[in-house]
């Protein structure tokens, strides 16, 4: 099988470009406030090459968007694996609570993280819902699903709702911290907010133990 020719590999290198001058726009200026033609000069390329690529701005936004939402997934399930390889001993809700913290900790310690998850319901609109419907909530499920299998969660949890009123709570979990003077205060508040919500999903027996 051939490789790829030189002008793919230049096209696949161009959009990168593009790609990695959005990312620092979108985070130092926000979305609103960079224009193509601050990408495409940032990338130096010039913005035919941009259209090229992309149809729009937006366009760029919801795939950078995506990814974040596609790398926190892998997150989850590598949080899935890990509780099946445990014992009944170690509580699925441990793992679950350390995957919660480090997502809501990204937003302190990423500002791509940050900027995007803040931006993302302005810019995107409806996209917004059906992007973290299609990308971010089918994880969750995954997760909520693998704790129902070892009897972890209460009878009759409905796994679909559940998984979408957590995904909003994590968002809205940014919001919070993001516009937070004070952000690991407000990271230790949203995070014992949410732990506070997930305990209510725990079988009384796990309740108990824990």
């Amino acid at each position: 099988m051939r490789g790829p020719n030189r002008r793919q590999m230049y096209a696949e290198q161009t959009r990168a470009d593009l790609v990695t001058a959005a990312r620092k726009l979108f985070v130092d200026n926000g979305f609103a406030d960079t224009s193509v033609e601050a990408i495409t000069g940032a990338a130096r390329v010039s913005k035919g090459t941009f259209y090229s690529h992309f149809p729009d701005k937006k366009a760029m936004f919801a795939e950078l968007y995506t990814e974040l939402l596609q790398q926190v997934g892998a997150l989850s399930d590598a949080t899935c694996e890990a509780i099946r390889a445990t014992g009944p001993d170690q509580p699925a809700m441990t793992a679950v609570a350390d995957l919660t913290h480090a997502f809501l900790r990204r937003t302190i310690d990423d500002p791509l993280h940050r900027e995007l998850m803040a931006q993302a319901p302005s810019v995107l609109g409806g996209q917004y819902r059906h992007i973290n419907d299609t990308v971010a909530q089918p994880p969750i499920e995954r997760l909520l699903t693998v704790m129902a299998e070892r009897g972890e969660l209460q009878p009759d949890v409905p796994v679909a709702t559940v998984a979408r009123l957590l995904l909003a709570g994590l968002c809205e979990g940014n919001q919070i911290i993001a516009a937070s003077a004070d952000r690991e205060d407000s990271l230790t508040r949203t995070f014992h907010a949410l732990t506070l919500l997930m305990s209510g999903l725990a079988a009384d027996t796990v309740s108990a133990r824990g």
